[in-house]
């Protein structure tokens, strides 16, 4: 989770890279999980990603 900008993307993509399609049969007891993972940033995210943060943190 996290997002990446286009400067950063191109320090570590290259053409060696494929991409592999992935299927996904979505299912209505997953949508609040993928909602809440992929969604806007909301202050419960916000505190969830730092919860599971795992490093140091920049002061």
């Amino acid at each position: 989770m996290g997002e990446i900008s286009p400067k950063e993307f191109a320090h570590f993509i290259g053409k060696e890279i494929r991409l592999s399609k992935v299927e996904y049969a979505p299912k209505p007891e997953h949508m609040p999980r993928l909602n809440f993972c992929m969604g806007k940033n909301t202050p419960d995210r916000k505190d969830y990603i730092m919860e599971k943060l795992v490093g140091p943190l920049e002061e």
